[in-house]
């Protein structure tokens, strides 16, 4: 019945079924069309103190979403973690595309591979996971992932600490923050991505480099996300996740940008 009617507003070419129309299709050709800013609120562990330990299945209030369930898989006797922050990372931004994606305020669950970092070699107890459980499902492209210091060393071969994800995601950029870090090297898949150091040549102390802060749009429609990490003796990293849509009035200007669109493929 809809797509009758909207036919036969389009043959009739008078400009206000035309602009009806439009209104209706604005959603399919919106992402095309303007450029919108997404606002990413991080989620928030107080009332963790700072250098305190987060608690293992604690929930914690993420505006948009609702509490945030936080469970992790981390061994105890090789592995120092906390909520922390990073001057470096506070109102940031990266751009894709058209669409800019900010943010003010910025914490973190760090994590620090207390293994002895001299061989390089993997150990048990390099492997860790953390999932971030919903109360309810979050529609695709609403949640957001932030990683920041995954090492790489040229010791055994070469190595590198990663993070995977078992969900289809697009990798933002990172956040420049004006430290030495090298860029993320994102290696996207089926229903996976994996986030590693791009840095290659030498390096300085064992393991070498980190990474800037690289933000991933998840795309799927997800209750749960889990990030799985190898992370090299010696590394210290840190994560989070946050959640963003368009900015007030941005629907606004992407139904006028398909009103655009559509009238000029009448045209």
């Amino acid at each position: 019945m809809f797509a009758r009617t909207a036919s036969s507003l389009f043959h009739a070419r008078t400009p206000a079924r035309v602009a009806a129309l439009a209104i209706a299709a604005g959603a399919a050709v919106a992402p095309h069309s303007a450029a919108a800013t997404f606002n990413i609120t991080w989620l928030d562990m107080s009332p963790v103190p700072m250098g305190g330990g987060v608690p293992n299945n604690s929930n914690y209030f993420l505006p948009g979403v609702g509490n945030v369930n936080i469970t992790y898989n981390i061994p105890p006797f090789f592995f120092a973690h906390s909520r922390g922050t990073n001057a470096s990372f506070q109102n940031g931004s990266v751009v894709s595309g058209p669409d800019t994606f900010q943010w003010g305020a910025h914490e973190h669950f760090g994590a620090t591979n207390l293994n002895n970092p001299g061989t390089g070699l993997p150990q048990t107890g390099d492997a860790w996971s953390i999932t971030y459980t919903f109360p309810t499902t979050i529609p695709a492209n609403q949640i957001y992932l932030g990683v920041a210091g995954l090492g790489r060393t040229l010791n055994s071969g070469g190595l590198e600490s990663t993070a995977t994800v078992q969900q289809n995601g697009t990798f933002l950029g990172d956040w420049i923050s004006g430290n030495n870090w090298g860029a993320t090297d994102f290696i996207p898949g089926a229903g996976v991505f994996t986030m590693r150091n791009s840095q290659t040549g030498l390096g300085g102390a064992d393991p070498w480099w980190n990474t800037e802060l690289g933000v991933v749009q998840i795309n799927d429609a997800i209750s749960s996300l889990t990030v799985d990490f190898w992370q090299l003796p010696g590394d210290g990293l840190i994560l989070n996740i946050g959640y963003a849509v368009p900015a007030p009035g941005a629907a606004a200007l992407l139904g006028l940008g398909g009103l655009v669109a559509l009238r000029r493929r009448r045209d």
